[in-house]
Formats: structure tokens, C-alpha cells, sequence
């Protein structure tokens, strides 16, 4: 039987109300031959509002907090306080079916990686799994189902999973701390690839709703993207050289969205922001 520790990071959502939590649900763990326990933590919540009585039909724990907590500092916590041998992480608002974990298991038995990622899509776009060159990211050339993953990959957390052994030797905070909410994945990808650890395309599939895509309000749109940069400044810092061209790049990205009309004349705003 596989044993898996399932986390689902809400935000001031109630559960019943999380697309992840109600399609999980609906899955007979069981009889898929799967021990689970489900790791929920309610972000920015005032009162807490665990899963109502029978709405769950498997273990569950449930935390919160009134702070916006740090995503990395939310995943460490919750690695220190589960102990199944693999980890899947979860946003709220993924749809899961017994497809996901089928394929999940059978490449978990193929023993061939200690990553373990689905193919996330954003309408008919794929938007994960990519790769780095240098401090870009782009597209892969060839994306193949049920495959080792090239070692500059990067992937959006939602639905990847991660051996224990793996978590355990990368130390008692494998998540970067710095990392609020963007760039999280892409840092812990940088970080097992250093370790030579391998990441494995499951073959599953999931749909993920992009706010970056999505969002039409012109500020909203800025300040993800000045969270974004600011990001990258820690991802991006492993040498001098490094350091110095991801700065270049993040000035010259608020140049360019500064030039348009809803931002015209916040150059400097946004700089100062990004770096402050």
C-alpha cells in the first residue's frame, strides 16, 4: 500500500467551499490501495473553520492562522508534522480525480526519481512543467508523458510530490523562507537539481487557474508582477554574476510595464518597491 501526506493550503476559504478538497472527496483512497492523511491549512483566516463532520471520509488535520503566512514557511511546517514516506502539495482550487493518483502511484513503483510532477494546463495552454535558461524561464522543447525531467527543469507545485527521503536531506526547511508566495517551486527546483536529485512527468494531468494570466485589474496585475520580481531576487542568487544580471533583468521588466499607459511615470516606484 502507498502512504501519502496530502497538503491543501486554503486561503480565507472555507473547505467545503476548495475545488481540491471536495474532488478529494470523491476519491476511494482505499480502494486504490492508498493510505492518506490530508494536511489542511486555512491562510489569513480570522476564526477557524475546519472541514464539517463527514465531509471528509479519510484523516484530516487542520490549522490556521489570522496572518498571511509565508507559502514556504507554511510547507516546512507541515513537513515537520507529517511522516508518511511521500508528500503531494495542493492549491485550493485544482481538480483531482483517481486518474492523478493511478498515474502518481505507477511511477512512484518505477522508482526511477524522488519528484514526481503532473502536466498542469491553464485553458489550452501548458504552463508546467518548463525549464530555466539561465535566469529565463521558457517552455520545454518536447514535453513527454512518463519521463525524466531535464536537470533545469521548473514546476508549479500544485499536484508534485516529493519523497520524504528526499525532504529529510535537504534539512529542516527544504522550502525557502525568503519566498512568500511566488517563486517557491522554482527555487526548490534549483535546489534538488543541486542536489542531483531526478523529477519524473507522472502522465497525469491537471487544470490550474493562473492569477498572472487571468487577472484583468491593471494595479492587481502590477503588484503580482512586483511580488514576482521581488522573488527572483532570491532565486536568483547563487554568484555574483547571477545576482547582477537577475537585478538587470527585474529593472528592465518594470522599465518596460512602466511604459504602458496604467503605469506611466511609476518606474521608480515599482524599482524602489521590488528592491526595498
Amino acid at each position: 500500500m502507498h502512504a501519502l501526506d496530502l497538503f491543501v493550503v486554503l486561503y480565507r476559504r472555507n473547505p467545503e467551499a476548495s475545488e481540491t478538497l471536495s474532488t478529494l472527496s470523491r476519491i476511494d483512497f482505499a480502494q486504490l490501495g492508498i493510505d492518506v492523511e490530508v494536511h489542511i491549512w486555512d491562510n489569513a483566516r480570522q476564526q477557524p473553520a475546519p472541514p464539517a463532520p463527514g465531509f471528509l471520509p479519510f484523516p484530516w488535520r487542520y490549522g490556521s492562522s489570522p496572518e498571511n503566512e509565508s507559502l514556504a514557511k507554511v510547507y516546512n511546517m507541515l513537513v515537520r508534522q507529517s511522516s508518511r514516506p511521500y508528500v503531494v502539495i495542493f492549491d485550493q482550487d485544482s481538480s483531482v480525480d483517481t486518474a492523478f493518483f493511478r498515474a502518481l502511484t505507477t511511477s512512484i513503483d518505477a522508482d526511477k526519481a524522488e519528484v514526481f510532477t503532473p502536466l498542469i494546463q491553464h485553458g489550452n495552454t501548458t504552463i508546467s512543467p518548463g525549464c530555466l535558461k539561465w535566469i529565463k524561464g521558457a517552455a520545454l522543447a518536447r514535453v513527454r508523458d512518463r519521463a525524466i525531467l531535464p536537470r533545469n527543469f521548473t514546476a508549479m507545485m500544485s499536484g508534485m510530490c516529493i519523497s520524504r527521503a528526499l525532504l529529510t536531506r535537504m534539512g529542516p526547511r527544504p522550502f525557502d523562507e525568503r519566498l512568500r508566495l511566488y517563486g517557491v517551486d522554482t527555487r526548490f527546483c534549483r535546489d534538488i537539481a543541486r542536489l542531483g536529485s531526478r523529477a519524473w512527468l507522472t502522465g497525469a494531468r491537471l487544470v490550474h487557474d493562473s492569477a498572472l494570466r487571468s487577472t484583468t485589474d491593471p494595479d492587481a496585475v502590477l503588484q503580482r508582477q512586483i511580488w514576482l520580481w521581488q522573488s527572483w531576487v532570491h532565486v536568483f542568487d547563487r554568484n555574483l554574476l547571477e545576482k547582477l544580471a537577475i537585478r538587470g533583468y527585474v529593472v528592465w521588466k518594470a522599465w518596460r510595464v512602466s511604459a504602458q499607459a496604467h503605469a506611466r511615470g511609476r518606474f521608480l516606484q515599482v524599482v524602489a518597491e521590488v528592491f526595498r
